[in-house]
């Protein structure tokens, strides 16, 4: 049997990119904020007072979870091998360009912390989706035409 492979079209659908960009937005205006944990708190139950040490837990563990949700994002978009690499690069570098960016927005600080833990949820993000990562774009097998 003579198989052919051909490329599968739209291998990083147009849904998918809106989504990744989508999330670049948010998450880089969420960072770019003026005290956004001071807002939250805020606007929280009067009946909760969370203690310091939990809403420093709770900040600590959104950079982790959104840089990892970040990763398995741009894995998912199943962009050619290469091009998957070269926005995992840009991730890294989008977190160490928020953290100097917050050293300029009222009531944020920028740390070299908050870029170690932005860096391990990438890596933990290529982690859980590394199955995204490995894979070649999108092949679809096709049968040779009938003669």
């Amino acid at each position: 049997m003579n198989d052919h492979w051909q490329p599968k079209a739209n291998r990083a659908t147009p849904l998918r990119w809106a989504i990744w960009f989508a999330f670049l937005v948010t998450w880089s205006v969420a960072l770019l904020v003026p005290d956004p944990i001071g807002w939250l708190l805020q606007h929280k139950p009067n009946s909760l007072e969370p203690p310091q040490q939990t809403t420093f837990l709770m900040a600590k563990t959104l950079h982790v979870t959104a840089y990892a949700l970040a990763a398995i994002l741009t894995g998912w978009l199943r962009a050619p091998g290469s091009w998957r690499w070269v926005l995992l690069v840009f991730w890294f570098l989008h977190a160490d360009a928020t953290e100097v960016g917050q050293r300029f927005v009222p009531g944020r600080t920028g740390s070299l912390r908050d870029v170690a833990l932005d860096h391990c949820g990438l890596l933990i993000g290529v982690a859980l989706s590394w199955r995204w990562w490995r894979a070649e774009p999108c092949v679809a097998r096709v049968a040779p035409p009938e003669a």
